[in-house]
């Protein structure tokens, strides 16, 4: 295993998120009071970008927020989790927000309005090329445009760095125009459409983790299908629980950990103990803890 903390870079989107606390999630055409509110901060990027940073990794974020108080505030918070922040961008389109349903199962509904996430650029992944051949592993996922996360992948390769592909929210385009990755990390839901079979050629990938909640996480690579059963909770929010996983999975990956699934499910079970998305994210010590 690697000694020097691994580094990882993160393309991808930071939001701000507004939670809900209802009892049940609405149906169609039905609406709920909700029993409280919490602002904080969120993005499938971001999330995996402090994920990352708290399991131990040297972490720089690239991506795009508005030039609006939010995108100040939000670059400030990053660069406090000691995360290199000099990849993102500001724009005049405001800065990405999230509307997030939680109820008393842990279980939510999420509605996003992309904003400054979608004025990422090829142009502004040029720029930052260097940062992503530095790196250990590049972390990517589908809340920015998808020829930026396409050629972000096409940068790393190139340069012999390890590519991670969370393909969230899953889009009908990337199916038809999929490229190849080291990692694909997806839901038992997502594996169904990527590779109903299982197939790692289909899936277009060495390695494709398959999450499954209270489940086993499966490993399936070229040798076979290893399982890993996650640490027995009751969970209070699954908000950011798959980012927590993705993030810290990223890092033992990068360390050469043979166990990264189990560390990175010990990091997704611990984010399912606290409300929010960015503020449940565990720490390394508390990762190792569970374990």
């Amino acid at each position: 295993m690697a000694t020097e903390r691994p580094s990882i870079v993160v393309v991808g989107s930071l939001n701000v998120d507004y939670t809900l606390r209802v009892s049940r999630l609405p149906v169609p055409g039905e609406t709920l009071n909700s029993r409280s509110m919490l602002t904080c901060f969120g993005g499938k990027g971001a999330n995996q970008a402090v994920a990352a940073a708290r399991a131990g990794a040297r972490t720089a974020m690239i991506g795009c927020v508005g030039a609006d108080e939010s995108g100040t505030r939000y670059i400030e918070a990053l660069a406090a989790e000691g995360i290199d922040t000099c990849g993102i961008s500001r724009s005049e389109t405001p800065t990405g927000i999230a509307l997030i349903a939680v109820d008393d199962a842990g279980e939510n509904s999420i509605i996003v309005n992309p904003g400054a996430n979608h004025e990422i650029t090829l142009a502004g992944i040029e720029r930052h090329a260097e940062l992503i051949r530095g790196a250990d592993a590049l972390l990517l996922q589908l809340e920015c445009p998808l020829p930026v996360v396409r050629r972000a992948a096409e940068i790393a390769r190139t340069a012999g760095v390890r590519v991670i592909l969370n393909p969230s929210p899953l889009t009908d385009a990337f199916l038809c125009e999929r490229f190849e990755v080291d990692v694909l990390v997806v839901n038992a839901g997502e594996a169904q459409r990527v590779a109903p079979e299982r197939d790692l050629k289909e899936a277009a990938c060495r390695e494709l983790i398959i999450t499954r909640g209270a489940e086993s996480t499966l490993s399936i690579t070229a040798n076979g299908v290893r399982e890993f059963f996650p640490p027995k909770i009751t969970p209070i929010d699954t908000v950011g629980a798959g980012d927590a996983f993705t993030g810290a999975f990223a890092v033992a990956y990068s360390e050469g950990n043979p166990n990264a699934i189990a560390f990175a499910n010990a990091a997704g079970a611990l984010a399912t103990l606290k409300a929010g998305a960015q503020s449940s994210i565990p720490r390394r010590t508390e990762i190792l803890l569970m374990l």
